[in-house]
């Protein structure tokens, strides 16, 4: 159950997180050149936010745990 937590909490943070990065995109007709947009994406806490929850969505389908306690 707590696999499935985190793999959903880390889903929606993504899909949000890119959401909000992809609306950035828009100052580029806004007269930015592409490498300040990208610049100012990369400094942006959304995208540290994004990569935690890459991070987080990886060990949570990667990593194998046990089914069942050792003891039982």
């Amino acid at each position: 159950m707590t696999r499935l937590f985190l793999f959903l909490l880390s889903y929606g943070l993504i899909v949000t997180t890119c959401t909000t990065m992809i609306t950035y995109l828009n100052y580029t007709s806004m007269g930015f050149d592409m490498r300040a947009v990208m610049l100012f994406i990369v400094r942006s806490a959304d995208f540290a936010l994004f990569l935690g929850a890459v991070v987080l969505l990886l060990l949570t389908v990667y990593v194998r745990v046990p089914s069942r306690p050792p003891s039982s």
